[in-house]
């Protein structure tokens, strides 16, 4: 529960998630731990047919707690979902659409073959108090991914979702990919090999279709 020295009501908690004012994190635990946000999140009068809330669940609740909040995309898509249930009730806020466009920039700028956890983004993609334009800071996304998630020859081409190694913070050197196609294997793959730098010590993925 959020350490606020007054109970804060289950709408400041939507708010403040919306507004980035809290973290995924802080949020998350509200869904499993604050009865009064469950319940409102749940509430009966609200209609939800005709939204991608309703192709997954049967209420905005059990949407939420679908979702996966170390990923940003999901961390973008709970908060599409809580801005409906803000229009829905009328509820005043501000500058949650600032917190949506940052959320989309740095997806937007994200290589197809990455697929860091918000907490690495947040610490090492996303510039800290940065007061350039917003192009310049598309760049700089860019750039820091490109520093940071190094390949021999090609980046990998994943055959399920991105899985690059980072071992204490630090995304692996990727080598290459073999391809997995003896008969002897009941499916084709592919296994991804990366290497720490510093230690020399090969790691590997393995994926198959």
């Amino acid at each position: 529960m959020l350490n606020d020295k007054k109970k804060t009501s289950e709408i400041d908690i939507i708010v403040k998630f919306a507004q980035g004012d809290i973290t995924p994190k802080e949020f998350e635990q509200e869904l499993y731990s604050n009865a009064n946000l469950e319940a409102a999140l749940k509430e009966p009068t609200l209609n939800w047919a005709g939204t991608y809330i309703a192709k997954i669940a049967a209420n905005l609740y059990d949407y939420l707690i679908c979702l996966n909040y170390s990923k940003i995309e999901d961390q973008r898509d709970a908060i599409g979902a809580l801005e409906l249930f803000l229009d829905a009730k009328a509820i005043a806020r501000a500058k949650t659409r600032n917190h949506q466009d940052r959320l989309d920039l740095v997806l937007s700028n994200q290589p197809k073959y990455i697929d860091a956890d918000s907490r690495f983004i947040e610490e090492y993609i996303i510039p800290k108090d940065f007061k350039g334009s917003k192009t310049e800071l598309k760049q700089t996304i860019r750039d820091n991914y490109n520093k940071l998630f190094r390949f021999q020859n090609k980046p990998p081409k994943w055959i399920q979702n991105p899985e690059w190694i980072i071992k204490d913070d630090k995304p692996l050197f990727f080598i290459g990919q073999l391809e997995i196609t003896d008969k002897r294997f009941h499916d084709n793959g592919a296994i991804y090999v990366f290497i720490d730098i510093q230690t020399r010590e090969i790691s590997t993925i393995t994926q198959f279709y």
